[in-house]
């Protein structure tokens, strides 16, 4: 056995024009703590902590180096420069060549092994982002919008990487830092050590107090970016639309509007950061005013040597970078964890039916023989079985105690009014969705039992909008065939009627198509995606409107072609379009949730519909 419409509310649209991304569970994102981030994305530096220990081990070693050279400074002062004796000065020389040379390898160590760590947790977290927007239920990717799940899956991604590997790096690196400069720092004097300390927390309190302020503004700048994405995805998408219909500054002004929350999100951040890190300066100066005042009064005393007070000032010129460095972090980890709530939101959303409990691994089509013993490459038979599904998101009943039964190798025609929900028949079969009642077999096989790979490999959907992507011809005929050869899709072409415009562009098969096949006529398009349907010779063909938004000599010469790959499967023909129905065997409407044979719909095949347009 094998084991794998949208309808938006009032309260989400409103949500939507005041700038609020609404969620797709309905739920307002959770808010998620520093150390909740942390707890959630960690298993990304599985087999990674190695290599982060030895960076944060490379960089502590350069902080070392930097103690000893500040000593080493200080040495010379005291003991070479006034006490006047040159001749002790080649040994701390030497010795701060040699200490510099380790700090510099080791930092190198350290930047180098941080960047990979960085980049592999990027790399890890983009492909599971990635992979479970793949597996979105078709009603939740929607109600997220693709603008804003491109925003998702590329800014606040980074914004999280930032906070697991180079920010942790960073985070304990300055926090030994600081324990080890103090240190050295109360060593060398501890009376002026006091007074920088007791100045020091000053600046802590100070990354506290603005770090909520980034917070809720890189939330507002997140969620504006996003909705920017989406109303520009959607406005390049439906631009003859919007010229039409006189409509490009309408969606210039929603676009605007955006733009301006995010500027002013931005602009919110940006004086945050700023009145930070000025906040921080003024701190430094006055810790640094106070024991070059006291120093200067120990060493007019006797108290204190100029070459100590040279040190500790060193030691305190790395220390409170620091400290500012601690709480920078803290302001910009507390900025990430918004970027978190949102990958997080994308990441708690429901999968489709058939991806519970699945991750993908597959890098190759699945055979038609993929986990799915009693299916086989023969045309298969369907029967759907007192099947009830309402959509999740809207409540919208689209079947109710809905049986159907189809032979192998039969031709069924599916009817009905519009919004009846005949294209949701192939989301069921796709297992996108499954029935909230009753069963779908195919070839006597429930397919809630099969592996969703292997059932989706034994059948092919021809969309009423052809999905083509950026490349060249043959790798959209070949989308889904990765063993097919340059011959099997030269043959798929002929057989679609596609032979020939593609002999008269530039390049033939090897003609690049641009996003979503805008250089191409619809005919084009279908008969691209028809060559697909050839190619992958499946025994379960489904046809969603194949004839939309074409004149009557392409509708001729594609029927022609269907008709003769639908002879050799079993077919399922969605459609309004009379033209079509004459290509079944018999004709099924579906109304008021159920299905009704409505009898057999061929006369004289396509021989009749030529006749009555003659």
């Amino acid at each position: 056995m094998c084991t794998a419409t949208e309808s938006r509310t009032a309260d989400d649209l409103s949500a939507e024009e005041s700038g609020e991304r609404v969620p797709a569970s309905g739920a307002r994102p959770s808010a998620l703590s520093v150390p909740a981030t942390i707890r959630r994305f960690a298993p990304l530096l599985t087999g990674l902590r190695w290599r982060l220990a030895v960076a944060v081990i490379a960089h502590l070693v350069q902080v070392g180096t930097t103690v000893i050279t500040v000593a080493l400074f200080g040495h010379i002062v005291d003991d070479v420069l006034v006490a006047g004796d040159l001749s002790a000065l080649g040994t701390p020389m030497m010795a701060w060549v040699g200490v510099s040379l380790l700090g510099a390898v080791s930092s190198y160590v350290g930047g180098v092994l941080t960047g990979d760590v960085t980049e592999t947790v990027l790399l890890r977290l983009r492909d599971q982002l990635y992979a479970h927007t793949q597996r979105l239920a078709p009603h939740v990717r929607s109600r997220f919008g693709g603008g804003d799940l491109v925003s998702r899956n590329t800014g606040d991604v980074e914004a999280i990487d930032s906070l697991l590997s180079s920010g942790v790096v960073a985070g304990v690196v300055a926090a030994v830092s600081v324990i080890v400069y103090g240190l050295a720092a109360f060593v060398t004097n501890w009376q002026l050590a006091l007074i920088a300390a007791i100045l020091a927390p000053l600046l802590w309190l100070i990354a506290r107090r603005f770090g909520g302020t980034v917070k809720r503004a890189s939330r507002r700048e997140r969620e504006a970016a996003g909705q920017i994405s989406s109303l520009v995805a959607e406005g390049i998408g439906n631009m003859l639309a919007l010229q039409a219909d006189n409509q490009t500054s309408s969606h210039r002004r929603r676009v605007g509007d955006q733009s301006r929350r995010w500027r002013d999100a931005r602009m919110s951040e940006l004086r945050a950061d700023a009145a930070f890190a000025e906040a921080v300066t003024v701190v430094e100066v006055l810790c640094m005013i106070a024991v070059i005042a006291f120093g200067a009064w120990q060493i007019s005393g006797g108290d204190a040597q100029l070459g100590t007070l040279i040190a500790l000032t060193g030691y305190l010129g790395y220390l409170y970078p620091q400290i500012q460095t601690l709480g920078g972090l803290a302001v910009e980890v507390t900025s990430a964890t918004a970027s978190a709530e949102r990958v997080a939101q994308v990441l708690d959303a429901p999968v489709g039916a058939a991806e519970a409990g699945v991750i993908e691994t597959r890098v190759t089509e699945p055979t038609l023989a993929a986990g799915c013993s009693g299916l086989s490459s023969s045309p298969a038979s369907l029967v759907l079985s007192g099947v009830s599904f309402t959509y999740p998101d809207n409540g919208s009943r689209v079947f109710e105690d809905a049986h159907l039964e189809i032979r192998a190798g039969e031709t069924v025609a599916i009817t009905g009014p519009s919004g009846t929900g005949k294209s949701t028949l192939a989301y069921l079969l796709l297992r996108l969705y499954d029935p909230d009642a009753g069963t779908i077999r195919l070839n006597n096989k429930d397919i809630r039992e099969l592996d969703v790979a292997g059932l989706r490999a034994h059948m092919s959907v021809l969309h009423q909008r052809p999905a083509l992507m950026r490349g060249t011809i043959a790798e959209n005929i070949s989308f889904g065939s990765g063993s097919a050869t340059r011959a099997d899709i030269a043959a798929a072409a002929r057989t679609a009627g596609a032979a020939d415009f593609i002999a008269r562009m530039s390049g033939g098969l090897d003609a690049e198509v641009v996003e979503r096949g805008e250089n191409l006529s619809g005919g084009q398009r279908q008969r691209i995606a028809l060559a697909r349907t050839v190619l992958r010779n499946r025994p379960l063909l489904v046809l969603d409107e194949p004839t939309t938004g074409l004149d009557d000599d392409t509708v001729d010469e594609i029927l022609e072609t269907l008709a003769g790959v639908a002879s050799t499967r079993t077919t399922l023909l969605i459609t309004h379009d009379r033209r079509v129905l004459e290509l079944a065997d018999r004709r099924v409407e579906l109304r008021d949730g159920r299905f009704t044979d409505v009898g057999p719909t061929r006369i004289d095949g396509l021989e009749s519909y030529r006749s009555a347009r003659s």
